[in-house]
């Protein structure tokens, strides 16, 4: 497949452009439901007894769901950095479950920068390629 981009002619494999757009979107959208994870876990701190208990519930389920989309984002572009931004949020989860919620919050900014990473490199390439 060739792109033109004024004068000059970009050779791009259909099947490179597939996968960094995929690897872009899947990381685009892991980063926003991180960044509501952080949010959520921000809230735990300020409760207590049943609320705080109730939270919980609702945060692991959340980074369940969260863990789930990661999975798939693993399978379909079979990238390294998904399966450890997997590891790292089910890291999150057991501290929550001790209640360290300050060294949950640093799991997650450490996920965090793994898939903004991923989505930056996916983001230069198109652009280099002259996809973007």
């Amino acid at each position: 497949m060739y792109l033109y981009e004024g004068e000059r002619t970009l050779k791009c494999s259909v099947f490179d452009i597939r996968g960094t757009v995929l690897r872009y979107q899947y990381s685009e959208r892991i980063k926003s439901e991180l960044i509501v994870a952080g949010k959520l876990l921000g809230v735990l701190s300020e409760l207590k007894n049943d609320q705080l208990f109730g939270a919980e519930k609702v945060m692991s389920s959340f980074l369940d769901a969260l863990i789930g989309e990661v999975e798939i984002a693993y399978k379909v572009t079979g990238l390294r950095i998904f399966r450890e931004t997997s590891l790292k949020i089910t890291e999150v989860q057991g501290r929550i479950s001790l209640h360290e919620y300050s060294k949950a919050n640093n799991l997650l900014s450490e996920a965090l920068s793994l898939v903004t990473t991923s989505s930056h490199n996916a983001t230069q390439l198109l652009i280099e390629k002259g996809c973007l």
